[in-house]
C-alpha cells in the first residue's frame, strides 16, 4: 500500500513539474529560448545579425534540418524562403506557429 501511495505521489509531482515546465517555456520569447543554450552566438556572429540572414539561416538549419526534409508545410518553400521569413525568433514565443495566411489564402494556396 505505501508503495501505491509513494507512485501516486511521484506520478502527481512528476505531472504538475512537467505541466509548469511546459508552461514557462511556452511563455518564453524563442530567441531568448535559442539564447538560453550559448548565447547569442547559438544563432549570430559576434551576437549581430549577418548581412542578409544566410549565417542565422545555416544555425537553424544545423540543428532544425533542411527545409527540404522537414514536413509537408516546409518542404516547398526550400530554396525560396529562410526560416526567419515565416518564425520572427525575436517577436514570438515558443510554441507559437507563424501565420500562414499572410501569404497564403487558406495556408496551401499563394496571394
Amino acid at each position: 500500500m505505501k508503495n501505491i501511495f509513494l507512485c501516486s505521489l511521484f506520478a502527481v509531482c512528476f505531472a504538475v513539474l512537467t505541466f509548469s515546465i511546459g508552461a514557462s517555456a511556452a511563455e518564453e520569447n524563442l530567441a531568448d529560448f535559442h539564447a538560453g543554450m550559448n548565447g547569442c552566438e547559438s544563432c549570430h556572429v559576434n551576437e549581430e545579425p549577418s548581412v542578409g540572414g544566410g549565417y542565422e539561416f545555416e544555425q537553424c538549419q544545423s540543428c532544425h534540418g533542411s527545409l527540404a526534409k522537414m514536413n509537408d508545410n516546409h518542404k516547398p518553400h526550400d530554396g525560396m524562403l529562410m526560416c526567419v521569413d515565416c518564425h520572427a525568433v525575436h517577436e514570438v514565443n515558443v510554441g507559437e506557429q507563424p501565420a500562414c495566411e499572410a501569404c497564403h489564402d487558406d495556408g496551401r494556396v499563394a496571394k
